[in-house]
């Protein structure tokens, strides 16, 4: 059904199809600046089975460790010697793609467009039946494809990771998994979405940037600076409702450079208070959601205008 949904769209909208002829030509030109070692995480149980590897070395230095005279360690190994190694790693895989997945897709970006931008290749495409919108969409689009894979990745971490709800709410709120509320509900979809709209925020903010810089060097300095501002300052906002309203109070600044985890945590220790809690989602889905939706569909707009001017 839904194979057969998406051929109608491609029928109606050939700029989705990858075998756009522009399309085409950037996955054939374009070089792969995915790094060979992601390449190796862009399958789910390929990043179990390297963290299980990874907590069975640990669990072998653990043992070794643990009747060493240093007692300061045996807190930070002790979880290495229970199951939970597993998911802690895979916690700190899902950290490292996360924000690999955002710093790659901003290089891509600034490849594919500022390599035709600064080589004047631009006006050449310009001269094909296609508008700039639609080359610019397509090119975007293409970018997008290299790297779904790893946000399918993501994803799918983040549907593991919800099964620390049920525990979360036992230990904290005393509930079990079917007593989860709407705002809860809504607390999961935030989380499960923010991998897209931040990656979306980030397409629009490098198109526009390399647009306006016309550098692939200057471009990709200007287009991280711009990525660690937005992402640190919508999670600083974030962290900063939390420190002052969610149970988990001052711990919250951790979630700064860790914000990807922010939805999930807000969720499982949720304030006891409806009002609070309806206001805490209100605040996720602002932070996480709706402003990175708003920033990336006005840098790609305001990019997609200075295209045409170009042209």
């Amino acid at each position: 059904m839904i194979k057969t949904l998406w051929a109608h769209a491609l029928k109606r909208l050939p700029i989705l199809s990858a075998q756009h002829p522009i399309a085409r030509r950037e996955a054939r030109f374009m070089p792969d600046l995915m790094p060979q070692w992601m390449r190796r995480f862009t399958n789910f149980w390929s990043v179990v089975g390297f963290a299980a590897l990874i907590h069975g070395a640990l669990f072998f230095v653990a043992i070794l460790l643990y009747n060493a005279p240093t007692p300061d360690l045996i807190p930070l190994i002790s979880p290495f010697l229970t199951p939970f190694g597993t998911p802690i790693i895979m916690a700190v895989l899902h950290s490292v793609l996360y924000w690999s997945l955002l710093f790659g897709l901003s290089r891509h970006m600034a490849h594919s467009f500022g390599s035709e931008l600064e080589g004047q290749t631009w006006s050449v495409l310009r001269l094909t039946p296609y508008l700039s919108d639609e080359l610019a969409i397509v090119k975007a689009l293409t970018v997008g494809r290299a790297w779904y894979a790893i946000l399918r990745v993501l994803f799918a971490l983040r549907l593991s990771a919800l099964l620390v709800l049920p525990i979360a709410f036992a230990a904290q709120r005393g509930r079990q998994l079917s007593a989860i509320s709407f705002m809860d509900a809504l607390g999961v979809l935030i989380f499960l979405v923010q991998p897209f709209t931040e990656a979306f925020m980030v397409s629009g903010l490098s198109l526009l940037i390399v647009v306006l810089v016309q550098q692939v060097r200057w471009a990709k300095l200007y287009i991280y600076g711009a990525l660690i501002l937005s992402v640190g300052a919508l999670n600083g906002l974030l962290s900063l409702w939390l420190i002052l309203n969610a149970p988990i109070g001052a711990l919250a600044i951790l979630l700064v450079p860790l914000g990807h985890w922010s939805p999930l945590i807000a969720t499982a220790f949720a304030p006891r208070l409806a009002a609070v809690q309806a206001e805490q989602t209100l605040i996720l889905a602002l932070t996480v959601v709706i402003v990175p939706l708003l920033i990336g569909a006005a840098t790609f707009s305001i990019g997609l205008w200075r295209l045409r001017r170009l042209a």
